[in-house]
């Protein structure tokens, strides 16, 4: 008899089995070189019943009894105990815990679903003890072909184990209740090390695991040389106009170059602090490549960015840096890929012609020489239990890791991303670098590359701020700013929420009636943002005096510079970042940047409502003790001054409750290391999909004819593509305005639906989706 692990075309079992084991070992830890062995050749042994190859086969589905997860999960720790038998209880737990759940989320393994509650006995009442039940039933059928498993097996040596496993009475209650006594001892002598141990094995197998089953060769990575590439750099550089900032970006880029060769050796966690436009993204990308040659080996380097709006931008200076490499333009993604949630699922290697979905695979395990990525797509990689998620978590054992603007990461996180960093550091050969003009101080620890850092933002007077924290509501604003507009300058104000800049922007146009008068918020649908934002930035290119009023969609990745930025009170951080949309070339004037404390007609702060309140009284409590203007030289000291107030006052229950989760092992979803997101769980909002123009319909009318699709794999992979489009006509809106709109279930899922023949009465071109109610909105 014939066993087969897939079909279309079939794969043999046994060859499935060995190709695992080869891709996980060349992706794993060499350390851990005979675990991985055990978890590759045991993790697909329950596919060995009859009861799994006639549901492969589509002969007949036999429920549970065809599931071989569980049953492969006992039979990896029945080869660990054969084999390396000790005292370790981490790693029979990892076995055990890594094959229960490769074909899905990480479970809670330790729970009584999965193990009995004593470590004596099994009771016939429990779950575990109904469990057994269908595990005997596929021994039984399995027995009767014990000689075709067998003779697979004596292949690794392995026969004999196989043959005890399946022909000893007790040998599943054994192994049962021996990880029931390894997860008691593990309760009451924790190692901090297993969590990390843990999701290197398991993402080493569920990587290997889905390109032997999409039948995908592993591809080598490319590099450049640091030489060639900085050759490049100063091609770069000749051909653009020399600017005042351009004496101070090269000091610090050979400053950071210089210090990184004298330290890379004393230590694993390092960080940039520079101020904003000052040339980071060459600076920490070379420093990182410095870093990469200086270790030799086969260090990956994974530029992490806080959002998907800056990632091409940044994405574009590294690939021009690899142009003038013939080779790179024929295998780009060998060498270079962006990953985030919109990535176009294309994997250039003229080796190899992938599909869809193969391409897509590439793609989520991060094969390439430089990842360019976000903060969520790392840090949901470090901290959680999603497949999808963890399949590349093996990758950053091997990494040199660049995290841009580190300060954008949530502070009640900042605690437990630091216990990750440094616990990774520790355990593998991985390097981090923070990259930052506001570093918080809870990321103390590191090495920093920039010497004497303060000097730089000493010589720098592109921006000043003004603080005028004296409560006011929008009425008055709007009065005051109309009172002392100058058409002769051009002007940003950012608002924190959508209710609040809509009633900004409406009241100036009402008073001023400017023509040059924009609107710029999540209010509207992404592919108008982006019209507008161009338009915006070439009307400023060409001189002109215009007003923008937005949200904090404006804070970063966006080409724009004002003669003066109004910000509402917000974090420090993004009150720095407003200063970066002003005097952005460094010009002879310096920038004013007026912070301002707007408040509801309950006299509560906008701010408050987003960032809460502990945060904005930081920030207010910073910013009032430096003065009435402070210039852009006392940034540091303004930062460090409100970090220190946020560190006095911020929560760390959060961050506490994660740690102890990842101690423990908790892959809880709705407690445990499962709850860990970087995006808000808004709940109370919906997305509402706009047929703003006949595009839009036509692909409301594209994806109901996609789920007629039959082929599984083509379906998936159209709507994706559709989905992609589709997302550049929603926008998340509170409950409230979604559910006046036509609700249409598309497949399983609801989508609200504003049909074109209500656009004209539910949405204006300029402002988007009209308000009628009291809602606010976070503009992330």
């Amino acid at each position: 008899m014939m066993f087969c692990s897939h079909l279309a075309p079939e794969k043999y079992l046994f060859d499935h089995l060995q190709e695992v084991v080869q891709y996980s070992q060349a992706h794993g830890d060499m350390q851990l070189s005979k675990i991985h062995a055990i978890i590759g050749y045991a993790h697909d042994f329950g596919k060995y019943t009859t009861f799994f190859q006639d549901r492969l086969y589509g002969r007949k589905d036999w429920g549970e009894y065809s599931h071989h997860g569980y049953l492969s999960a006992l039979f990896g720790v029945y080869v660990w105990k054969s084999f390396l038998n000790d005292d370790n209880f981490v790693i029979p737990i990892c076995i055990f815990s890594t094959i229960l759940s490769h074909h899905g989320d990480l479970k809670p393994f330790s729970s009584k679903e999965y193990l009995p509650a004593n470590f004596r006995k099994i009771e016939p009442f429990e779950t575990v003890g109904l469990k057994v039940k269908i595990l005997e039933e596929q021994r039984r059928n399995m027995v009767q072909h014990l000689d075709v498993i067998a003779n697979d097996y004596e292949k690794i040596g392995w026969d004999h184990i196989v043959q005890g496993f399946l022909t000893q009475e007790t040998s599943f209650q054994d192994i049962l209740c021996f990880l029931r006594d390894k997860v008691d001892d593990f309760k009451f002598e924790s190692d901090e090390k297993a969590y990390f141990i843990h999701h290197l094995l398991y993402s080493s197998l569920i990587a290997a695991d889905k390109m032997s089953a999409a039948r995908i060769v592993p591809v080598q990575d490319r590099k450049l040389s640091f030489e060639s590439l900085a050759l490049q750099k100063e091609n770069m550089l000749k051909e653009r106009n020399p600017g005042n900032l351009d004496t101070i970006r090269t000091q610090i880029f050979d400053q950071v170059q210089v210090k990184i060769a004298e330290v890379y050796n004393q230590g694993k966690f390092f960080s940039i602090t520079s101020p904003t436009g000052t040339g980071k993204t060459f600076t920490g990308f070379f420093a990182a490549k410095k870093l990469q040659e200086l270790l030799g080996g086969p260090h990956k380097i994974i530029y992490a960015l806080p959002f998907t709006s800056i990632i091409d931008q940044n994405y574009q200076v590294i690939a021009d840096l690899h142009t003038a490499v013939q080779d790179f333009k024929n295998n780009e993604n060998l060498y270079l890929l962006k990953h985030h949630h919109l990535s176009n699922a294309e994997y250039k290697n003229e080796a190899e012609d992938y599909r869809r979905d193969q391409a897509e695979l590439l793609i989520e395990n991060w094969d390439s020489g430089i990842v360019v990525t976000t903060f969520v797509q790392l840090l949901q990689t470090m901290i959680g239990q999603r497949n999808r998620m963890l399949k590349k978590y093996h990758v950053l054992s091997r990494s040199i890791i660049l995290l841009d603007e580190v300060q954008a990461i949530p502070v009640e996180y900042y605690s437990l991303v630091n216990y990750v960093f440094e616990k990774m550091t520790a355990l593998y050969d991985c390097r981090i670098i923070l990259m930052t003009a506001t570093k918080p101080v809870f990321f103390d620890r590191t090495i920093e590359l920039l010497d004497h850092h303060e000097y730089y933002f000493k010589q720098l007077h592109r921006t000043c701020l003004q603080p005028k924290l004296t409560k006011i509501t929008v009425e008055e604003f709007c009065n005051i700013f109309v009172e002392k507009w100058d058409a002769e300058r051009s002007y940003l104000i950012v608002a924190n929420t959508i209710n609040q800049s809509l009633e900004i922007y409406q009241r100036i146009k009402n008073q001023l009636g400017q023509k040059a008068l924009y609107y710029l918020s999540t209010n509207i649908i992404p592919l108008q943002r982006r019209a507008i934002l161009k338009e915006v930035e070439n009307r400023l290119k060409e001189g002109e005096k215009i007003i923008l009023v937005a949200t904090q969609v404006v804070e970063a990745g966006v080409d724009v510079d004002f003669d003066i930025v109004v910000r509402d009170i917000a974090p420090v951080d993004s009150i720095i970042q407003c200063a970066g949309r002003c005097n952005r070339n460094a010009g002879d004037n310096c920038g004013l940047v007026q912070v301002v404390w707007m408040t509801d007609h309950n006299g509560r702060s906008f701010g408050s409502k987003i960032y809460g309140s502990s945060m904005i009284h930081a920030a207010r409590t910073a910013l009032e003790s430096l003065g009435a203007v402070i210039p852009e030289s006392e940034y540091g000291q303004l930062v460090n001054l409100y970090y220190e107030k946020i560190k006095a006052k911020i929560s760390v229950d959060q961050s506490d409750m994660l740690i102890e989760a990842i101690k423990t092992m908790d892959f809880d979803s709705e407690k445990g290391v499962g709850t860990f997101s970087l995006i808000d769980d808004q709940r109370e909002y919906i997305d509402l999909f706009v047929e703003w123009d006949e595009k839009a319909g036509v692909l409301l009318s594209q994806i109901e004819d996609v789920l007629k699709v039959n082929d599984d794999i083509q379906r998936r992979n159209k709507l994706k593509d559709i989905g992609k489009k589709m997302r550049q006509y929603i926008i998340s809106v509170p409950s409230a305005f979604a559910v006046r709109h036509e609700a249409r279930l598309i497949g399983y899922q609801t989508l609200y639906i504003l049909d074109q023949g209500n656009v004209g009465h539910y949405y204006d071109p300029v402002t988007g989706l009209k308000r009628n109610d009291d809602f606010d909105m976070q503009c992330y």
